[in-house]
């Protein structure tokens, strides 16, 4: 038997945000056993610590369909377990995953975690990347892609543009919350861009962003929170607007509202959010 905790992340409260499974003692696991019990458990993602001390770990992290070198609920969801169950005593903690180490740490009830990334130039409007495909990819209107900064209290305009900061994702602004709303994914067209997805966002308020996250290529219809996307969000924003800090609303459409905290400077950003514990399980048999 294997135990695991089952948690809601980027959540103010239980059975909101993102849920995520956590191995906190998979070592002696195969990755073709992860990817099955990942599969099994049907969720955004599963993670499995393969080792741990008082102050890093390291995890693998899986899809449905496919290991992942870094993700964001799974950064925070993991190591709130691990202290959870007194296995991390260290303020600052290291996460060690294939996307290289990732700095983790407390600040009152939130989690935190920082990465460093870039963003890259608009995509062009002749390219295959051109507004008017992301307009038939999403099912939407040409004036509906691109969206004004003063939305969010600064200035300019934002169109889409692909973005890493641990892992890569396509950013796409919309003009409002109707066009959110009302994104239906081609997954044919999804499947042609190297991020397997897209992440949509548009403003709410001065310092506040309402966003869907759809990666079908991972197996996940549609997301409820995505930390690593609100970090390439970050990225994105800092480096056309200067430093900024955020409040993203993701999950709102599904049912599961999620609350992801944002602090971004050009090529720096850090997330935060909040976990909660919803139950505990025992894997009886082993794929």
């Amino acid at each position: 038997m294997i135990e695991f905790l089952q948690v809601d992340v980027f959540a103010q409260d239980a059975y909101r945000g993102n849920q995520l499974a956590v191995f906190p003692d998979a070592g002696g696991l195969s990755g073709a056993q992860m990817q099955a019990i990942a599969t099994e458990m049907n969720l955004s993602e599963t993670a499995f610590v393969l080792s741990h001390s008082d102050d890093s770990y390291e995890v693998r992290i899986f899809t449905p369909a496919e290991e992942l070198p870094f993700a964001g609920h799974p950064t925070l969801g993991t190591a709130w377990v691990l202290k959870h169950l007194g296995l991390l005593r260290a303020d600052t903690i290291t996460q060690n995953s294939p996307a290289g180490p990732t700095r983790v740490w407390a600040a009152g009830d939130s989690l935190w975690f920082e990465r460093t990334g870039a963003a890259q130039a608009d995509l062009a409007s002749t390219s295959i990347d051109s507004d008017q495909k992301m307009a038939r990819m999403l099912n939407l209107q040409l004036s509906q892609i691109g969206m004004e900064a003063r939305e969010i209290g600064r200035s300019g305009r934002l169109r889409p543009a692909y973005s890493d900061a641990g892992l890569l994702h396509l950013m796409v602004p919309l003009r409002d919350l109707e066009a959110l709303r009302d994104v239906r994914v081609d997954t044919a067209l999804v499947a042609e861009h190297p991020t397997g997805g897209v992440y949509c966002f548009t403003g709410e308020a001065a310092g506040a962003i309402r966003a869907r996250g759809i990666f079908p290529s991972f197996g996940i219809a549609e997301d409820p929170a995505t930390g690593s996307a609100a970090a390439c969000l970050g990225v994105y924003l800092a480096d056309r607007l200067g430093s900024i800090e955020l409040d993203v609303r993701q999950g709102v459409e599904m049912g599961r509202p999620s609350r992801l905290m944002v602090k971004a400077e050009p090529g720096r950003v850090e997330v935060g959010g909040n976990c909660c514990l919803i139950f505990k399980g025992e894997l009886i048999t082993l794929p």
